[in-house]
């Protein structure tokens, strides 16, 4: 796919080779111009589905490849959690999503929902990572986004399963810093988790 030396064209010869043009955009985006100045592009499918795609921008050495792989293989054998997450919760935003942004919270140290809400809405690794698949995809409300992460990353059985996924020995955390698991805050969790009334406060849901 070229993007940098596009044919370009003006309206009148839009109208008059309209059908020859649209062929030539199967294989190179064509710039259409109006009054002299670019107005609109013509691309084909493939080129406008490759530009928006997130997993185009995903190094494929990323940690995060690997774990949300390992993710969702869990998450295929905890339906009826997410099911009963998504009921007990009112979740306007797929339950699976939360799971991974929980995980994000913990290996990045976020420090609250909201920190998370804004670093979906410019980190593209990330927001390919939680399962938005294109640019255009539409992250949810600040509001709703804070309050159904917060209600799900009190469940004590979301937090089991979010903290069996980060405890894999596998995890290779990059040299860099970037990729690091907070052990601290995933152990914490991990004994909230288990202890009686944690267990006390699920079944009283």
């Amino acid at each position: 796919m070229k993007w940098m030396s596009p044919l370009r064209v003006t309206m009148q010869e839009l109208d008059a080779r309209l059908s020859k043009i649209v062929e030539r955009a199967r294989e190179g985006p064509v710039a259409v111009n109006r009054y002299g100045s670019p107005w609109v592009w013509i691309v084909s499918h493939q080129a406008w589905v490759q530009a928006d795609n997130l997993r185009a921008l995903v190094p494929p050495g990323h940690p995060l490849v690997a774990l949300r792989e390992q993710v969702e293989d869990a998450l295929r054998h905890e339906r009826a959690l997410l099911a009963d997450l998504e009921s007990r919760y009112g979740s306007t935003i797929d339950a699976a999503t939360l799971f991974k942004c929980l995980m994000l919270q913990i290996i990045y140290s976020l420090e609250d929902a909201q920190k998370v809400h804004e670093s979906l809405a410019y980190n593209m690794l990330f927001r390919w990572f939680v399962g938005f698949e294109k640019f255009a995809d539409e992250l949810p409300g600040r509001a709703e986004f804070t309050r159904e992460l917060q209600a799900v990353g009190a469940d004590p059985r979301a937090v089991r399963v979010v903290t069996r996924c980060l405890s894999s020995t596998f995890l290779q955390e990059s040299g860099d810093g970037d990729f690091r698991v907070n052990r601290g805050l995933l152990h914490a969790l991990s004994h909230w988790a288990s202890a009686p009334d944690a267990r006390s406060h699920e079944v009283a849901r």
